[in-house]
């Protein structure tokens, strides 16, 4: 048995360190390589996938197709955009608006708002904001915002607060904030 125990003993000796060493060199060297493989992989997937997009792109039919959508949406611009020459009637149609359902204490002004976006798309349009408070029961007022988003070209009703009234028989009061896409003519700015 001595015998047997000191071989164990010897080829525990040797094959542990070794089994640390490969276990230290893949741990080390080859998982990390296995790892950026694995990202080099998925890079060439993607680019894979770029490049049909691309040869799909570049067929007359995908052209044709993607020029005939560009130009329904452009088509479609004309329900969120009020013309420069229309801008200043928007506020009347708004008012009547207000007067069809019925609220009270009605009033409008405009509101300085701070404008977000790309350059490019702030050099054709611009965003008239405007304040508008008024006393209201829900119902009415919930017309109203109906009308608002009915309207068109769009309306975009950005905030509103409800205050509820101190007295018993008086109608909550009302603030939104409206936003409106206004066309900037051609060569000015507004």
């Amino acid at each position: 048995m001595k015998v047997r125990n000191k071989y164990l003993l010897i080829m525990a000796v040797v094959w542990g360190p070794c089994l640390a060493l490969s276990a230290g060199s893949y741990a080390m060297i080859l998982r990390p390589q296995m790892d950026h493989r694995r990202q080099l992989e998925t890079q060439v997937v993607q680019a894979k996938a770029r490049y049909a997009r691309g040869l799909e792109a570049a067929r007359a039919e995908t052209q044709t197709r993607l020029t005939e959508q560009v130009e329904r949406l452009e088509g479609r611009i004309g329900e969120f955009l009020v013309g420069f020459d229309e801008a200043p009637g928007l506020a009347f149609e708004i008012g009547n608006l207000a007067r069809e359902t019925k609220l009270e204490s009605f009033g409008m002004k405009p509101a300085n708002a701070q404008a977000f976006g790309p350059q490019a798309e702030r050099e054709r349009l611009a965003e008239k904001h405007l304040h508008v408070s008024f006393l209201a029961s829900f119902p009415r007022f919930a017309a109203f915002l109906n009308a608002l988003e009915r309207h068109h070209p769009a309306v975009f009703v950005e905030t509103f607060t409800i205050n509820r009234p101190m007295e018993a028989n008086a109608e909550p009061r009302v603030d939104m904030g409206l936003a409106v896409l206004v066309e900037k003519p051609r060569g000015n700015g507004l």
